[in-house]
């Protein structure tokens, strides 16, 4: 991933979408490239497809290349080199133990599931079914 990132910064310096796309590509390359082979072999499942739903190693990968991005172009990052991948070496370790040793198949699901429920729509969607139906309840009853 940070070859990817290096890589893309050198290409493109100010292109911040491009480094974590390579950088992403670069870390989860196998689970990218099967859509295309897929598309080679004749054999399309677009419900297999990486992009529509990524695994956890893609969103670790893109996780990583954000990140990546960040601190090589100075932007909220200001931490050396070395800390930072240190610290994605060990999310990294620390996620692959935790999906082998308590199967765990997204350690990232959870965070999804809040990210969606608060910024998408959950939370209000809910409430706004439950003003409904107190408001068809109390005009039934009353």
């Amino acid at each position: 991933i940070n070859h990817g990132v290096l890589y893309a910064i050198k290409l493109y310096p100010n292109a911040h979408l491009i480094h974590i796309l390579i950088g992403t590509a670069k870390g989860a390359g196998s689970g990218i490239i099967r859509i295309f082979e897929q598309l080679i072999r004749g054999v399309w499942a677009p419900t297999h497809s990486e992009i529509l739903r990524p695994t956890f190693t893609t969103k670790a990968c893109v996780i990583a290349s954000v990140l990546l991005t960040f601190e090589k172009s100075g932007i909220f990052i200001s931490l050396p080199h070395e800390i930072s991948y240190l610290g994605l070496l060990l999310f990294f370790v620390y996620f692959k133990l935790s999906a082998l040793l308590l199967n765990v198949a997204d350690p990232l699901l959870p965070f999804e599931n809040l990210f969606c429920a608060v910024f998408m729509g959950g939370i209000w969607d809910a409430l706004t079914r439950a003003v409904v139906a107190s408001q068809e309840r109390r005009n039934v009853g009353g």
